[in-house]
């Protein structure tokens, strides 16, 4: 247990990157094999919960937050095909509050720390993941809400219509957005759309000059105090 805590980041951003990876090659599949994904998603929810919130009230406010997607999750499974949408706007609603949540904690972590190790540093990592992830979900709030908020060219429109394939592709959107690529095959149009994007290149900017300056800053002070 204690090397797990040890390297709790780790296995979190590999729980995390295994997610993303798999999403869009299980929407084709059986309801056996999908369902199995959301039960690892569901897991890896969990394992944000242990690896990243410390303290009880931490885990209770996350609960709060992510008990809501989780169950929504498996109750799409249930539910009439035209009350999909509605309940799916609250899965990511609930998706954005419990993932931005995790990333001001991590954010909030680095800051307090003294010292800096190699699973901090990929703690930082998934807190980038997990921003990008929380910010797809915005997207996909907004497109369910507005339909044609977002210009998708016609070969991969059809993705929309499919519950793990349209969040894989908001997914796509937001880290092409994060990293400033500039892709044409999904356009924002719509004015909150445009307003979304923008502000997600702010804030993405902005984790990355703040996180690494005070890694860096925590890496010299670390390195000048072992010289001492």
């Amino acid at each position: 247990m204690a090397r797990l805590r040890a390297h709790k980041h780790l296995l979190l951003l590999a729980a995390l990157l295994l997610v993303v990876i798999t999403q869009p090659l299980v929407a084709r599949e059986s309801i056996a094999t999908r369902l199995a994904y959301d039960l690892a998603v569901a897991a890896a929810a969990i394992g944000v919960l242990f690896a990243v919130f410390g303290f009880r009230w931490e885990r209770r406010v996350a609960v709060v937050l992510a008990l809501p997607a989780i169950v929504l999750t498996f109750a799409r499974y249930v539910l009439p095909q035209g009350a999909v949408a509605p309940y799916s706007v609250a899965f990511h609603a609930s998706a954005v509050l419990f993932l931005g949540f995790a990333v001001a904690i991590i954010v909030r972590d680095i800051f307090r720390g003294r010292a800096i190790s190699a699973d901090a540093v990929l703690g930082a990592f998934a807190g980038y993941l997990l921003l990008g992830i929380a910010w797809g979900s915005l997207y996909a709030i907004v497109e369910l809400l507005a339909p044609g908020s977002f210009s998708v060219a016609p070969e991969i429109r059809w993705q929309l219509e499919d519950w793990h394939l349209r969040r894989a592709l908001f997914n796509y959107v937001s880290f092409a957005t994060m990293a400033s690529l500039g892709y044409s095959d999904v356009t924002a149009v719509a004015p909150l759309a445009n307003t979304l994007t923008w502000l997600e290149v702010m804030t993405a900017q902005f984790y990355l000059a703040v996180v690494i300056a005070q890694i860096v800053g925590l890496k010299l002070a670390q390195a000048l105090g072992d010289r001492a």
